[in-house]
Protein backbone atom coordinates (compact mmCIF):
# COMPACT_ATOMS: atom_id res chain seq x y z
CA UNK A 1 0.00 0.00 0.00
CA UNK A 2 1.42 3.37 -0.94
CA UNK A 3 0.04 6.87 -1.11
CA UNK A 4 1.53 8.97 -3.86
CA UNK A 5 0.96 12.68 -3.79
CA UNK A 6 -0.31 14.27 -6.96
CA UNK A 7 2.46 16.57 -8.09
CA UNK A 8 1.78 20.28 -8.24
CA UNK A 9 3.23 22.43 -10.96
CA UNK A 10 6.92 22.93 -10.33
CA UNK A 11 7.17 20.27 -7.61
CA UNK A 12 8.36 16.71 -7.71
CA UNK A 13 7.35 15.57 -4.26
CA UNK A 14 5.99 12.09 -3.65
CA UNK A 15 4.37 10.81 -0.51
CA UNK A 16 6.38 8.35 1.57
CA UNK A 17 5.02 4.83 1.42
CA UNK A 18 3.02 3.62 4.38
CA UNK A 19 3.50 -0.13 4.27
CA UNK A 20 1.16 -2.36 6.30
CA UNK A 21 2.52 -5.33 8.22
CA UNK A 22 0.86 -7.76 5.79
CA UNK A 23 3.72 -6.99 3.39
CA UNK A 24 6.05 -8.73 5.82
CA UNK A 25 3.71 -11.53 6.89
CA UNK A 26 3.74 -13.15 3.46
CA UNK A 27 7.50 -13.40 3.36
CA UNK A 28 9.36 -16.57 4.15
CA UNK A 29 9.63 -16.89 7.90
CA UNK A 30 6.64 -14.65 8.58
CA UNK A 31 6.64 -11.38 10.45
CA UNK A 32 10.05 -10.06 11.48
CA UNK A 33 9.48 -7.57 14.34
CA UNK A 34 12.86 -5.92 13.85
CA UNK A 35 12.22 -5.41 10.14
CA UNK A 36 8.73 -4.05 10.76
CA UNK A 37 10.07 -1.67 13.40
CA UNK A 38 12.83 -0.44 11.12
CA UNK A 39 10.44 0.12 8.20
CA UNK A 40 7.90 1.92 10.36
CA UNK A 41 10.55 4.22 11.82
CA UNK A 42 11.91 4.94 8.36
CA UNK A 43 8.44 5.97 7.21
CA UNK A 44 7.96 8.24 10.23
CA UNK A 45 11.34 9.91 9.71
CA UNK A 46 10.61 10.40 6.00
CA UNK A 47 7.26 12.00 6.78
CA UNK A 48 8.97 14.55 9.02
CA UNK A 49 11.74 15.12 6.48
CA UNK A 50 9.17 15.58 3.70
CA UNK A 51 7.38 18.33 5.58
CA UNK A 52 10.60 19.95 6.78
CA UNK A 53 12.06 20.08 3.27
CA UNK A 54 12.28 23.78 2.33
CA UNK A 55 10.82 22.92 -1.08
CA UNK A 56 7.69 21.34 0.41
CA UNK A 57 4.55 23.24 -0.56
CA UNK A 58 1.49 23.95 1.57
CA UNK A 59 -0.45 21.11 -0.02
CA UNK A 60 2.19 18.66 1.20
CA UNK A 61 2.12 20.06 4.74
CA UNK A 62 -1.69 20.02 4.81
CA UNK A 63 -1.69 16.37 3.71
CA UNK A 64 0.76 15.46 6.47
CA UNK A 65 -1.26 17.27 9.13
CA UNK A 66 -4.43 15.49 8.01
CA UNK A 67 -2.66 12.17 7.43
CA UNK A 68 -5.14 10.12 9.48
CA UNK A 69 -7.94 11.03 7.10
CA UNK A 70 -5.90 9.67 4.19
CA UNK A 71 -4.35 6.49 5.58
CA UNK A 72 -6.66 5.66 8.49
CA UNK A 73 -6.01 5.43 12.20
CA UNK A 74 -5.79 1.63 12.08
CA UNK A 75 -2.87 1.78 9.65
CA UNK A 76 -1.12 4.32 11.86
CA UNK A 77 -1.72 2.21 14.94
CA UNK A 78 -0.26 -0.88 13.33
CA UNK A 79 2.83 1.06 12.33
CA UNK A 80 3.53 3.12 15.43
CA UNK A 81 1.25 2.40 18.41
CA UNK A 82 3.76 -0.06 19.87
CA UNK A 83 6.84 1.96 18.94
CA UNK A 84 9.09 3.10 21.80
CA UNK A 85 8.15 6.58 22.95
CA UNK A 86 11.46 8.22 22.08
CA UNK A 87 11.36 7.55 18.35
CA UNK A 88 9.94 9.31 15.31
CA UNK A 89 7.09 6.83 15.14
CA UNK A 90 6.39 7.09 18.85
CA UNK A 91 6.27 10.87 18.67
CA UNK A 92 4.01 10.99 15.62
CA UNK A 93 1.64 8.40 17.06
CA UNK A 94 1.19 10.43 20.25
CA UNK A 95 0.56 13.66 18.37
CA UNK A 96 -1.93 12.10 15.95
CA UNK A 97 -3.68 10.38 18.86
CA UNK A 98 -4.05 13.78 20.53
CA UNK A 99 -5.40 15.18 17.26
CA UNK A 100 -8.00 12.45 16.90
CA UNK A 101 -9.16 12.66 20.52
CA UNK A 102 -9.51 16.43 20.19
CA UNK A 103 -11.53 16.12 17.00
CA UNK A 104 -13.78 13.31 18.18
CA UNK A 105 -14.48 14.56 21.73
CA UNK A 106 -13.76 18.26 21.44
CA UNK A 107 -16.37 19.58 23.87
CA UNK A 108 -15.18 17.28 26.65
CA UNK A 109 -11.53 18.06 25.96
CA UNK A 110 -12.30 21.78 26.02
CA UNK A 111 -13.98 21.29 29.41
CA UNK A 112 -10.89 19.49 30.71
CA UNK A 113 -8.62 22.16 29.26
CA UNK A 114 -10.56 24.92 31.01
CA UNK A 115 -10.45 22.95 34.27
CA UNK A 116 -6.71 22.49 34.01
CA UNK A 117 -6.18 26.01 32.76
CA UNK A 118 -4.61 27.44 35.91
CA UNK A 119 -2.72 24.30 36.90
CA UNK A 120 0.26 24.75 34.56
CA UNK A 121 2.11 27.55 32.86
CA UNK A 122 2.26 24.99 30.01
CA UNK A 123 -0.88 26.59 28.60
CA UNK A 124 1.29 29.47 27.40
CA UNK A 125 3.48 27.05 25.48
CA UNK A 126 0.48 25.14 24.16
CA UNK A 127 -0.95 28.36 22.77
CA UNK A 128 -4.71 27.90 23.14
CA UNK A 129 -7.02 30.88 23.28
CA UNK A 130 -8.47 31.83 26.67
CA UNK A 131 -10.87 30.21 27.49
CA UNK A 132 -10.87 27.64 24.67
CA UNK A 133 -13.84 26.01 23.02
CA UNK A 134 -13.75 22.75 21.04
CA UNK A 135 -12.98 24.51 17.75
CA UNK A 136 -10.13 26.41 19.40
CA UNK A 137 -8.48 23.18 20.50
CA UNK A 138 -8.88 21.72 17.03
CA UNK A 139 -7.12 24.78 15.65
CA UNK A 140 -4.43 24.41 18.30
CA UNK A 141 -3.65 20.76 17.56
CA UNK A 142 -3.59 21.57 13.84
CA UNK A 143 -1.01 24.28 14.52
CA UNK A 144 1.05 21.91 16.63
CA UNK A 145 1.12 19.29 13.86
CA UNK A 146 1.84 21.98 11.28
CA UNK A 147 4.84 22.93 13.40
CA UNK A 148 6.07 19.33 13.26
CA UNK A 149 6.29 19.55 9.48
CA UNK A 150 7.01 23.21 8.76
CA UNK A 151 8.42 24.67 11.97
CA UNK A 152 10.81 23.78 14.76
CA UNK A 153 10.25 20.06 15.34
CA UNK A 154 11.34 20.13 18.99
CA UNK A 155 9.17 23.12 19.84
CA UNK A 156 6.18 21.41 18.21
CA UNK A 157 6.78 18.32 20.37
CA UNK A 158 7.00 20.51 23.47
CA UNK A 159 3.77 22.27 22.55
CA UNK A 160 2.11 18.89 22.13
CA UNK A 161 3.42 17.90 25.55
CA UNK A 162 2.18 21.14 27.10
CA UNK A 163 -1.26 20.60 25.58
CA UNK A 164 -1.43 17.07 26.95
CA UNK A 165 -0.33 18.28 30.38
CA UNK A 166 -3.05 20.91 30.62
CA UNK A 167 -5.72 18.39 29.57
CA UNK A 168 -4.36 15.89 32.12
CA UNK A 169 -4.58 18.52 34.86
CA UNK A 170 -8.22 19.11 33.98
CA UNK A 171 -8.94 15.39 34.05
CA UNK A 172 -7.36 15.17 37.49
CA UNK A 173 -9.51 18.02 38.80
CA UNK A 174 -12.68 16.44 37.42
CA UNK A 175 -11.68 13.09 38.90
CA UNK A 176 -11.33 14.68 42.33
CA UNK A 177 -14.85 16.12 42.07
CA UNK A 178 -16.24 12.67 41.23
CA UNK A 179 -14.60 10.82 44.12
CA UNK A 180 -17.53 11.15 46.54
CA UNK A 181 -20.37 10.56 44.09
CA UNK A 182 -18.87 8.14 41.57
CA UNK A 183 -15.57 6.64 42.75
CA UNK A 184 -15.39 4.18 39.83
CA UNK A 185 -15.66 6.98 37.27
CA UNK A 186 -13.18 9.03 39.28
CA UNK A 187 -10.63 6.21 39.22
CA UNK A 188 -11.09 5.71 35.48
CA UNK A 189 -10.62 9.40 34.75
CA UNK A 190 -7.59 9.61 37.04
CA UNK A 191 -6.07 6.70 35.16
CA UNK A 192 -6.55 8.61 31.89
CA UNK A 193 -4.95 11.66 33.48
CA UNK A 194 -1.87 9.70 34.53
CA UNK A 195 -1.52 8.22 31.04
CA UNK A 196 -1.81 11.64 29.43
CA UNK A 197 0.79 13.08 31.81
CA UNK A 198 3.09 10.27 30.70
CA UNK A 199 2.39 11.17 27.06
CA UNK A 200 3.35 14.77 27.83
CA UNK A 201 6.62 13.67 29.40
CA UNK A 202 7.39 11.38 26.47
CA UNK A 203 6.85 14.16 23.94
CA UNK A 204 9.14 16.42 25.95
CA UNK A 205 11.79 13.68 26.04
CA UNK A 206 11.43 13.29 22.27
CA UNK A 207 12.12 17.00 21.88
CA UNK A 208 15.28 16.68 23.99
CA UNK A 209 16.42 13.63 22.01
CA UNK A 210 15.88 15.51 18.75
CA UNK A 211 17.96 18.46 19.91
CA UNK A 212 20.72 16.10 20.99
CA UNK A 213 20.63 14.24 17.67
CA UNK A 214 19.51 10.97 19.28
CA UNK A 215 15.93 10.59 18.10
CA UNK A 216 16.73 9.00 14.77
CA UNK A 217 18.95 6.28 16.27
CA UNK A 218 16.82 5.09 19.19
CA UNK A 219 15.94 1.39 19.09
CA UNK A 220 13.71 -0.83 21.23
CA UNK A 221 15.26 -2.85 24.03
CA UNK A 222 16.17 -6.40 22.97
CA UNK A 223 13.48 -8.91 23.82
CA UNK A 224 14.28 -11.57 26.41
CA UNK A 225 15.33 -14.85 24.85
CA UNK A 226 13.67 -16.92 27.57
Amino acid sequence: MSYQRGSSVGTGFSRPKLMPTENFEHRSGGLDPAEVFSAAQTVAAKLVATGQDPNADQETVDWLVDLVSDVGLDTMARLWADAPAITFGGALWRLYALQQATQHDGDTWATWYRAGYDAYVSRVIAGATEPPQAEDLQTLITRILTGVYSGDFAIALERGGAYARVIAAGQHQHAERLEDTNPAAAAKLEHRSVKLQRTATELELCATAWRQGRLQVERPEPRPTH
